[in-house]
């Protein structure tokens, strides 16, 4: 088998499939989370620095006089003057066309370095018509920034803004990533190699079935897999244990068939070759003599076969073609057919009710049994049914010799014959097993109750089922 084709890999493909969209997931909504707090904390504290400088607009007095300021352009340098920018941040003002701005360069820190006047990035923040965005410099990375102007109606404008870079956090934030994608190789590699273990243990008694499947052979059905645990594996080599053992019972069985099958034909042809080798030889009594012992095996071997087929049919499955039917009846039904064979036999109990079964099947059943009692027996021959919970039982008893006890374990065998039908008749021992065909068919049984010089009782016991059943 090709890797690609074996289970192994199956399962690793989807094992790893399954553990790497998992980990892009988590890198990629982690990537997004975190970016999204930077842009939250950037956008917060410029929010917070222009609420600030609104406040010190409002209520901030001029230090030199102690009075309100008196001109747009004292205010925001007298609040440049007070402020130092964090390490993320640049604090501007521009008044009448000047820019100011803090120079932290001598502080300590990673502060950024002042902006030029001709940068676009001031440029974008002074001209927008928005009092606040997000600009992305090729140079300083994405800004947040805020602005606000300050107008006390002398004609004099000032404007205060706040640029918040946000490039360093980035750079933070990818390299976590990096971590965490380093990390993320590191889990995929471990799943890997763990479920590829595990799937060989997985396979492992797949493997061992494989093995002693192919192992079987038509010689050799002895072979079983080993069985240990409690998963669905050990389910599976149960149920093929199960399923071997019923295929060697039925070769056997089926070996055992054709041999009795082949040992009971034998005779018969060797009769009837026997007989046509002397018919050329034979004076004209004779051979009248020869052409009727000849036909008498030919019609032995037809019931023969036919009974061979019959039993082919029921070990098919599609032997019996139930219905609701009317057992009173039938019963009688029966017993008519039975007394046209002989006046010997007589209905002496008779059960009421609907049983669902095969008419015909069950009617050849029962005459068999009945030919059987009659040329077992020279007595009365009794043929009764009844209900017995929730099996209907239907039987013939006669009065002859009985069955040794011995001797009933293989009576419903094929081609069983006891001594007494060896003496009194010429069958080939299938009628008994039919009739426990159609027992089984019907999911129930044909059974035997006998007693050693007193008389047997034989018949087929079918489970019951109601019409609200149906």
């Amino acid at each position: 088998m090709s890797p690609s084709h074996s289970l192994r890999w199956r399962i690793m493909f989807w094992i790893t499939a399954v553990v790497v969209v998992a980990l892009t997931s988590v890198i990629v909504i982690t990537r997004a989370v975190m970016l999204g707090q930077v842009a939250d904390a950037a956008n917060q504290a410029v929010e917070q620095e222009i609420e600030e400088f609104r406040h010190f607009a409002a209520e901030g007095t001029d230090p030199e006089t102690a009075d309100p300021f008196a001109s747009p352009a004292r205010l925001v340098e007298v609040y440049l003057s007070r402020q130092i920018p964090d390490t993320r941040e640049s604090h501007l003002g521009l008044i009448n066309g000047r820019l100011l701005q803090m120079d932290t360069s001598a502080l300590s820190g990673d502060f950024p370095a002042p902006l030029s006047p001709q940068e676009p990035l001031l440029t974008e923040i002074l001209d927008s018509a928005e009092p606040a965005g997000i600009t992305r410099d090729a140079e300083r990375g994405p800004t947040h920034w805020g602005r606000m102007a300050v107008d006390y109606g002398t004609g004099e404008v000032a404007q205060f803004a706040v640029a918040y870079f946000t490039a360093q956090d980035r750079a933070e934030v990818h390299q976590q990533i990096r971590t965490l994608a380093a990390l993320g190789l590191g889990g995929l590699a471990a799943s890997v190699l763990i479920g590829w273990l595990i799937a060989g243990q997985i396979i492992a008694p797949l493997r061992r079935l494989q093995s002693v499947a192919g192992s079987i052979s038509n010689s050799d059905l002895t072979r079983r897999v080993p069985v240990g645990g409690r998963d669905e594996i050990t389910e599976l080599a149960t149920t093929f244990n199960a399923m071997l053992d019923r295929l060697e019972r039925a070769y056997a069985e089926q070996r055992q068939f054709v041999d009795d099958a082949g040992h009971e034909l034998r005779t018969p042809i060797t009769v009837v070759r026997g007989q046509l080798e002397l018919l050329e030889t034979s004076p004209p009594e004779e051979r009248a003599r020869s052409v009727a012992l000849a036909t008498a095996e030919l019609d032995r071997m037809a019931r023969m076969v036919n009974d061979l087929l019959t039993l082919a049919v029921a070990d098919s499955g599609e032997f019996v073609r139930p219905e609701l039917v009317d057992v009173a009846e039938l019963t009688i039904d029966i017993e008519d057919k039975a007394r046209t064979l002989d006046e010997r036999v007589s209905l002496v109990e008779l059960a009421e009710g609907t049983v669902l079964l095969d008419d015909q099947r069950v009617t050849e059943a029962v005459l068999e049994l009945v030919g059987n009692a009659l040329r077992y027996s020279d007595g009365p021959v009794e043929l009764g049914s009844t209900f017995v919970g929730d099996v209907w039982r239907i039987w013939v008893r006669d009065s002859g010799p009985g069955v040794p006890e011995e001797e009933r374990a293989g009576l419903f065998s094929r081609f069983h014959r006891g001594d007494a039908a060896t003496a009194r008749t010429g069958g080939a021992g299938l009628g008994l097993a039919i009739v426990h065909a159609i027992g089984q068919a019907h999911g129930g049984r044909a059974f035997v109750e006998s007693e050693v010089g007193v008389g047997s009782v034989f018949g087929l016991e079918v489970p019951t089922v109601k019409e609200n059943d149906q």
